[in-house]
């Protein structure tokens, strides 16, 4: 007779570069895929997103707030800076 050990299969982890949208530290993060927020070593704020999170096209414009940063949350009716609140509304 033998003795089976079962090894519960790990969750799968993404890895790579990440920024912290409050204190712009860059780092490199890894987290269970589907998490967005992670906490930055830096300031310890839980603040840090993936730096690239999107792929985009050369020459693709994309929005930018005056602070610089390149998040947003969106509404139906407008859009808020994550880093500094700043809200602008749609035409």
């Amino acid at each position: 007779m033998t003795n089976v050990i079962e090894f519960k299969k790990p969750d799968p982890h993404a890895s790579g570069d990440a920024v912290c949208v409050s204190c712009k530290h860059e780092f490199v993060g890894v987290a269970p895929v589907g998490v967005v927020w992670l906490e930055c070593p830096k300031c310890k704020l839980e603040k840090a997103t993936w730096k690239y999170t999107f792929q985009f096209k050369t020459g693709t414009e994309i929005r930018v707030c005056e602070c610089g940063n390149e998040l947003f949350y969106l509404t139906r009716d407008g859009h808020s800076c994550a880093l500094c609140g700043t809200y602008q509304q749609y035409d």
